[in-house]
């Protein structure tokens, strides 16, 4: 075996080719590299001595050479509707969030929602996340090993071998496409032939309107993107969502045309409603106006109050009167029930620490 001169790298990070030529340079079989990627990826393994198929020798060898710098869970909040928030510790400290949402869809199919930054940069004055600012991008292996550690926590109250994770969207903490490499090369990892193979059609990657990377993302993969538009005019998705500054409404919605996308695929525009902002009659009618020319569906949001922000959640007729108005005019669309919002785990209240600042605690389950 050769001795190590590189730096260490991230194991977990890399594609089955990229490990291949890592462990031949270890002066290693190419096999022995399948035996790894089918440990990490297909059986998620996110530490080295859980990886019983290799010797102890070349665990050493790995353990010089490389890196699996994952996660930890940290804590676990139970929702009283089964939701769950996993609160996860990086290697150098900061704390990110994950949720599990079970029997989310009408298939009763479970749902993922991950994290693919250590805070967020966008500034969405509706978010708890954007009180955090932007830390650092999270790596692709952090990435995955949200979903990794998320399913070995559920085996230990699910016996089951058949799959327990079925749709995995990014729409957690941070802005997917701010972080494009870590998050397509993850996107790449839990879609791999020898990893857990999860469908592209099971994957969605949200945004807030990173327009440069739009188009690139539908070329790249062959996943769903969501589109988190919110307003239907300039003027107040300036204010909300400070993104619209240097990408307009018509920026975005020119590059969501571009979106490749097969005949029966639909773009998602998901639309959080503030009230007395953003949730008019006129509103709606010109929502439909923006999209009339696209294949889509629209998810309305109400908005789940937090300290952290100063707006309002809409009263439920005025969601029902706007999800009327878009219906009357033949679009899909959708209101989005809450979930797991008595443990902050629902949309736009994800930031743990400044939100159990801001309230006093949180009850934590498991820790």
């Amino acid at each position: 075996m050769k001795a190590v001169t590189q730096q260490p790298i991230d194991l977990l990070a890399l594609t089955l080719d990229e490990l291949k030529a890592f462990v031949c340079e270890l002066g290693e079989k190419p096999y022995r590299a399948l035996q790894l990627f089918q440990a990490f990826h297909g059986q998620g393994k996110t530490h080295l001595d859980q990886v019983s198929n290799i010797s102890r020798e070349f665990r050493a060898c790995l353990s010089e050479a490389g890196l699996m710098p994952g996660l930890e869970i940290d804590a676990v909040h139970k929702s009283s509707d089964g939701t769950r928030k996993y609160q996860f510790k990086t290697h150098d400290g900061h704390t990110i969030e994950s949720v599990y949402i079970p029997n989310a869809s009408a298939e009763g199919r479970n749902t993922i929602c991950i994290s693919s930054q250590v805070g967020c940069a966008m500034g969405c004055t509706f978010c708890a996340t954007a009180a955090m600012n932007l830390t650092r991008h999270l790596t692709a292996s952090e990435i995955v090993s949200q979903i990794y550690l998320v399913q070995h926590d559920l085996r230990q109250e699910i016996a089951s071998d058949s799959r327990l994770l079925h749709n995995i969207v990014y729409m957690g903490m941070g802005e997917p496409l701010h972080n494009y490499d870590n998050v397509v090369r993850s996107i790449k990892l839990l879609t791999a032939e020898h990893g857990q193979q999860f469908s592209s059609r099971r994957i969605t990657v949200s945004t807030s309107g990173v327009v440069k990377n739009i188009v690139r993302l539908g070329n790249d993969t062959d996943v769903h993107i969501a589109i988190s538009l919110n307003a239907t005019t300039n003027d107040v998705r300036n204010d909300i969502m400070p993104v619209n500054q240097k990408w307009d409404i018509a920026a975005l919605l020119e590059a969501c045309k571009a979106f490749p996308m097969e005949a029966r695929r639909r773009i998602t525009f998901e639309y959080v409603l503030l009230a007395g902002i953003n949730d008019s009659d006129d509103d709606a009618k010109r929502l439909v106006k923006l999209l009339r020319d696209f294949r889509c569906k629209v998810n309305l949001i109400p908005f789940n109050a937090h300290p952290l922000s100063p707006f309002k959640r809409p009263e439920q007729d005025r969601v029902l009167a706007f999800q009327g108005i878009l219906q009357d005019r033949h679009m899909s669309a959708f209101i989005r029930t809450t979930r797991g919002d008595d443990v902050d785990a629902a949309c736009g209240m994800l930031g743990a620490k400044k939100l159990a600042d801001a309230r006093g605690s949180l009850p934590i389950i498991m820790g």
